[in-house]
């Protein structure tokens, strides 16, 4: 009998799957470029951006998204241009790395546009910075 369970125990424990021990996940809808649309948060006025003001380009395959900030001079609290990397742990948490803004997002699509939410830590601060996108 003893034995029986431990074989049963044995085979549940070596069919167990966690999806978040799988390391990185593609999600292939964050490829090509977005334009930002609006970028709020706690502080001054929030930008008045249009259509090539501010363009993010995901690439999955290289695990990069280049961001071309064309108001850097008008918004200097706009993220930096150049090129960063990415992992993306689930379907809804994007980590960019060197940002020097914050990396850790949750994300969503919704039709053609993403959504991007700071986690923050509410303890030390609760920045609320929130970022939406077109798909170009």
């Amino acid at each position: 009998m003893k034995k029986t369970l431990f074989m049963l125990l044995c085979i549940v424990m070596l069919s167990y799957n966690n999806d978040d021990d799988n390391g990185p996940i593609t999600v292939t809808t964050l490829d090509g470029d977005w334009d930002m649309t609006s970028y709020s948060f706690f502080g001054p006025q929030p930008p008045n951006l249009e259509s090539g003001d501010v363009i993010w380009n995901f690439n999955n395959a290289q695990r990069e998204v280049t961001i071309e900030n064309n108001v850097s001079a008008t918004y200097p609290y706009l993220p930096e241009s150049g090129t960063y990397n990415f992992t993306t742990l689930s379907n809804s948490v994007i980590i960019i790395e060197d940002l020097s803004w914050g990396d850790n997002y949750n994300f969503e699509f919704v039709d053609d546009k993403l959504n991007l939410s700071y986690q923050d830590n509410p303890e030390i601060a609760d920045d609320e910075l929130f970022i939406s996108f077109q798909k170009r």
